[in-house]
């Protein structure tokens, strides 16, 4: 077995997808702590000390494409690691097109048709759906895992005929 060949393994789509998380969140956070923030008076917005536009919030989470980055595994020559890559594919655009669906049906347009999102609110509801992701992610590889367990890493019609 040659030192690459755990690239080829079923479960590195799900690695590379955990992986991604754990370095993206984190990175988001970090620039989403200097994005600036403006208070509702300013805006002409009855309540809220802490809004941001929503295009530096989207800015922080571009990031989150490096999570597409299992669609590498499509092009694996076992069918166990493309069935894989599709999943945490999924997975990954999941957790870009989330993010943006909330921050987009929350947002307000103030005068100069700037769209805001209330950070000091929508920010705890963000982070969460990342975690609630992350999670995600673990239990589909877990399941995936599982799968694979019961058939040993056959093909369907090998393990069917094994069983017969």
């Amino acid at each position: 077995m040659s030192s690459w060949e755990f690239l080829h393994r079923w479960y590195m789509p799900f690695a590379w997808i955990t992986a991604a998380s754990l370095v993206c969140v984190p990175a988001a956070i970090y620039f989403q702590g200097k994005m600036a923030l403006h208070t509702g008076a300013a805006l002409g917005l009855p309540y809220g000390e802490q809004w941001v536009l929503r295009d530096d919030y989207l800015a922080t989470i571009v990031i989150y494409l490096l999570n597409l980055g299992a669609a590498i595994w499509f092009f694996a020559g076992d069918g166990t690691a493309r069935w894989a890559a599709f999943w945490a594919t999924l997975l990954g655009l999941g957790r870009i097109i989330l993010p943006i669906a909330l921050t987009s049906m929350s947002d307000v347009t103030v005068a100069g048709n700037q769209h805001y999102i209330d950070w000091g609110t929508l920010r705890y509801v963000l982070w969460f759906q990342d975690v609630q992701m992350f999670l995600l992610g673990i239990m589909v590889w877990g399941a995936f895992a599982r799968f694979v367990g019961e058939t040993g890493g056959a093909a369907a019609g090998e393990a069917h005929f094994a069983h017969a």
